[in-house]
């Protein structure tokens, strides 16, 4: 498998920001692993250049973050960039994860058929909560690092060579230390109320296809 990444990091309101500012931290570590990175930020999450740079670049991974349904993923101003019957077929012979409401569904599935190895995501919507005071400055919003410090970690485990099934099984993990640190210890009334959304995302996280599928690290 190639050894680069593509990433897409629509940001165009709260939820779009917090999600790329935070994946951000995951495009930085691919670096640090010796991965060519093909980031499509902001305008450039568009259904055009992820198609272009897919077939000119063929990476082996790719991490998808942005709006969705069961049948698509979106990128900047809600475009749809990836959907079930229409070019599922791009992802063929990568391993995909999608930060992304319900996409695990139907696109998920459609993406398997059509070649994709494995692909990591959703079956039911993604849960993100954060603190409003801190909505300028996500990098420092504790409570939104509830929850994308462990879904990030799918990827992280992916970057170090694990399998598809591994890098799930990692982020569940962290999502149960995350659980656990707010039942046992003392925490704000923001953080406490994180508790069900955090294992409906849990529970939510899924792996369609081969879960033995793994990036080569050469």
């Amino acid at each position: 498998m190639n050894k680069s990444v593509l990433t897409t990091r629509p940001e165009y309101e709260y939820t779009t920001r917090y999600i790329s500012v935070w994946a951000e931290r995951v495009v930085e570590f691919a670096k640090q692993k010796g991965f060519a990175v093909f980031d499509l930020a902001k305008q450039r999450a568009t259904k055009q250049q992820v198609e272009s740079m897919m077939e000119k670049h063929r990476p082996g991974l790719v991490f998808l973050n942005g709006h969705g349904n069961n049948s698509c993923v979106t990128g900047q101003d809600e475009e749809i960039l990836v959907e079930a019957g229409l070019n599922e077929e791009i992802l063929s012979d990568t391993i995909t994860y999608a930060l992304s409401c319900s996409s695990a569904q139907t696109l998920g599935q459609a993406a398997v058929e059509k070649g994709t190895r494995a692909y990591i995501g959703y079956s039911r919507d993604f849960a993100l909560m954060f603190d409003d005071e801190k909505r300028t400055r996500p990098q420092d919003d504790k409570v939104a690092d509830l929850f994308l410090t462990p879904s990030n970690q799918v990827m992280v485990s992916l970057l170090k060579g694990h399998t598809a099934q591994e890098a799930h099984e990692s982020s569940v993990k962290y999502f149960k230390k995350n659980l656990r640190k707010l039942l046992t210890s003392t925490s704000t009334d923001k953080e406490s109320a994180t508790i069900p959304y955090l294992l409906w995302d849990m529970q939510s996280q899924v792996v369609v296809g081969d879960g033995l599928s793994k990036l080569e690290q050469n």
